[in-house]
């Protein structure tokens, strides 16, 4: 999910709505401080597709007051109070409440943890500025308390996260927990799951993954350049590459050793 759309989305929302309110109040010329129709209609639109597949009750109320939103003088009110909810909700559910859960679950098996700590550390910390409650990862001591049911807390954690990276290692596969945890990841929806490759193993070893889902070497230097690009646009990350290109050598170099 893009927030940037959603909160720009709600920006343009809030606009029309004080330009509403000033013109009931007696302000003419409202064309001149209001974003106008268009503005509103076209990122509407560009909400609509984004929320096609995650959202589909949202996206065919909001498709169907998007037919009758424009009226000669001004927007349809009705329309348009409906839309101020539908915009209202999305922004509660994935902008307001994104630091309530965590962004990335990391399953790996704990003999590659020298590898997966570095990733978290330099790609995912240093290169990306992500916190420690934006990750869950069972190496962390903290992540599953004494007295925990260890698989309830990795399903609703699963839950919890947009992102699922899975560490695939000769350890990895030969890790009945770690098996489970990749097949509960994908009978879960609307989840983006990234298979990474540790070194030691091809392509060929990832399993069925192989066949349903194109992994990444966790020394590919581009694959890592498209992660963090991605994630600055799903977040609305500032990009700063000098700061991740030397997280992401320091990484490699890490790994390399």
């Amino acid at each position: 999910m893009n927030k940037k759309i959603i909160e720009e989305a709600a920006l343009v929302c809030d606009n029309v709505a004080k330009a509403i309110n000033q013109r009931n109040r007696g302000r003419s010329h409202c064309q001149t401080y209001c974003p106008g129709e268009d503005a509103l209609v076209d990122i509407l639109n560009k909400l609509a597709l984004e929320i096609k597949d995650i959202e589909p009750e949202c996206f065919i109320r909001l498709n169907k007051e998007l037919q009758s939103i424009r009226t000669p003088n001004c927007v349809n009110p009705f329309s348009f109070g409906a839309v101020v909810a539908i915009v209202s909700v999305l922004k509660m559910k994935y902008v307001d409440n994104v630091n309530c859960k965590k962004k990335f679950f990391i399953s790996h098996s704990t003999d590659d943890k020298d590898i997966v700590n570095s990733f978290i550390k330099e790609i995912l910390k240093i290169g990306c500025e992500f916190k420690d409650e934006d990750i869950f990862c069972t190496l962390d001591p903290t992540a599953i308390r004494t007295g925990d049911d260890f698989r309830d807390k990795i399903i609703e954690n699963m839950k919890q996260c947009d992102y699922i990276l899975l560490f695939i290692s000769e350890n990895y596969n030969r890790s009945d927990v770690c098996k489970n945890e990749m097949g509960a990841a994908w009978a879960l929806e609307n989840k983006r799951i990234l298979p990474f490759i540790l070194p030691g193993i091809s392509f060929d070893q990832m399993g069925f993954l192989n066949v349903v889902k194109q992994g990444a070497s966790i020394l590919d230097k581009r694959k890592l350049d498209e992660f963090y690009d991605e994630l600055c646009n799903n977040y609305g990350l500032n990009s700063n590459w000098p700061t991740f290109n030397k997280a992401k050598e320091d990484f490699i170099n890490s790994v390399e050793k």
